[in-house]
């Protein structure tokens, strides 16, 4: 009969005994460990873990958003709760760990904002904590077209430059012959370059391929008034056939093309279905919505994305632009000019302004989407130079004027401006010396050669830049 022996079993036991103890003890002091980091943060509060927001959109669109982004889920954070430097106005709102602070308006470029959130709390815990959160916006990218002087000769290209507000480097990003306008899209350019025989050619310019697509037009003939909206895809211009004036096929017509499909060039039509001719036209600011006064004055509202007929808005003499925040149009009547809300066809008037007591006479305003605040070219008539127009370009706020612009000695001119999309800068196309100015020939869109842009902060009023050349695309 065989023997079976416990020895090792009872050594086993003997050793397993204290690891057991050990690892009972650790997981002990583990599991105090863990409750005391509990603990310690139910004391102090929930914390902020990080937080996100697109530098770069939030310059170039309204409605953008800052998140916040908590280590456990929080009470609901109330507007009050929230404040913003540089002041900006926002809404906010809570779900589970995430606060979002959006942005009613674009910021300002290259400017450092802080963000505090006050009385964070979760359901069950008495303490509450402060969130603090600082980015810095993306600087201001601008384009703008310098054409060669024809002065130095043939064989001279025009260029399409890319520079900042701050500083001296700039870009060439496309260049060619006789170019006659531009507009920028997030992958490419579309660019204009005209002919020997004065026709328009149309092409897109990949902006880090470089490839270059050239658009098929309707016919020989010229674009005008080129405009687009990067953020929807689509390019439009007034396109005219080449030829006598009662054969053309097309005269001054809208053209639409949508990049993000075939390129096609499309006329936008009418009330009666037909191909819209037109005087003036824009983009409304961030949207695919168009307003086009047509050539029996009539401003209309049309959706470029979807083929529904027009909405008249009313006649008018003339069209204006847009506010940055595509809410209000420029129109124009016998009496003068008025803001018209497309919200609800709501008119009203806007006044040129005195300067130091001196009347004005209003010419093109871009309102700035904050009540009536807005920038307005005006001509002071000059009795001491012999009847000479002067002409400023102003910051009107409803009922006092401020004076951006004068050209130096009163001899230049302004010959157009723009406003960067958040509100923030004007630009000023100039010629320096109206009078001894040279045109540099081109059929379409002929400038003088020694046109520059002269960049101004609108708050201040401090020049920040100037360049040489005009066309400037925000």
């Amino acid at each position: 009969m065989s023997h079976t022996s416990t020895d090792g079993e009872d050594a086993a036991d003997g050793a397993a005994g204290p690891f057991r103890r050990a690892l009972a003890i650790t997981i002990i002091a583990l599991v105090i460990l863990v409750a005391g980091f509990a603990g310690l943060n139910y004391l102090q509060g929930p914390k902020l873990s990080s937080g996100s927001v697109d530098v770069d959109r939030v310059v170039a669109q309204a409605g953008q958003q800052l998140r916040l982004f908590a280590n456990q889920s929080i009470l609901d954070v109330t507007k009050k709760h929230v404040s913003v430097s540089p002041a900006a106005p926002f809404t906010v709102s809570t779900s589970g760990a995430v606060i979002a602070v959006q942005f009613t308006d674009r910021l300002r470029y290259g400017t450092r904002y802080t963000v505090r959130v006050s009385d964070v709390a979760n359901a069950f815990q008495p303490r509450v904590s402060t969130f603090d959160y600082a980015f810095t916006t993306a600087p201001a990218e601008i384009y703008y077209l310098d054409r060669a002087d024809p002065a130095a000769g043939a064989g001279q290209v025009d260029s399409i430059i890319r520079t900042g507000l701050r500083g001296s480097e700039r870009t060439v990003v496309y260049s060619a012959p006789r170019i006659q306008q531009f507009v920028v899209f997030a992958q490419a350019i579309a660019v204009t370059t005209l002919a020997d025989d004065g026709t328009s050619s149309l092409s897109l310019v990949g902006l880090s391929s470089k490839l270059v697509e050239q658009i098929v037009l309707p016919s020989p003939g010229t674009i005008d008034q080129m405009q687009g909206e990067s953020d929807a895809g689509l390019l439009g211009f007034a396109f005219t056939s080449a030829g006598p004036t009662v054969s053309r096929q097309y005269n001054s017509v809208l053209m639409r093309i949508d990049l993000t499909g075939a390129h096609t060039v499309t006329p936008v039509p009418d009330l009666a279905g037909k191909p819209l001719g037109v005087l003036d036209w824009g983009f409304l600011g961030g949207t695919t919505s168009i307003v086009a006064q047509g050539e029996d004055q009539t401003v209309l509202l049309i959706d470029a994305a979807k083929a529904g007929p027009p909405v008249p808005l009313g006649q008018y003499t003339g069209l204006g632009r847009s506010s940055p925040d595509g809410k209000t149009i420029v129109v124009s009547d016998v009496f003068g000019k008025i803001a018209y809300s497309l919200a609800d066809g709501k008119e009203t008037r806007i006044p040129s302004l005195p300067i130091a007591g001196a009347s004005t006479y209003g010419g093109d305003v871009v309102l700035l989407g904050r009540d009536t605040a807005r920038v307005q070219q005006v001509a002071v008539f000059d009795s001491a130079t012999g009847g000479r127009f002067q002409s400023y370009l102003l910051y009107e706020n409803g009922t006092t004027a401020r004076v951006l612009y004068q050209s130096k000695d009163d001899a230049g001119s302004i010959e157009d401006f723009s406003i960067s999309p958040n509100g923030q800068f004007v630009a000023v196309n100039v010629i320096p010396d109206y009078a001894n100015s040279v045109s540099d020939g081109y059929p379409v869109d002929a400038q003088s050669t020694s046109i520059s842009t002269v960049f101004i902060d609108i708050a201040s009023g401090a020049v920040v830049r100037s360049v040489e050349g005009f066309n400037e695309s925000w």
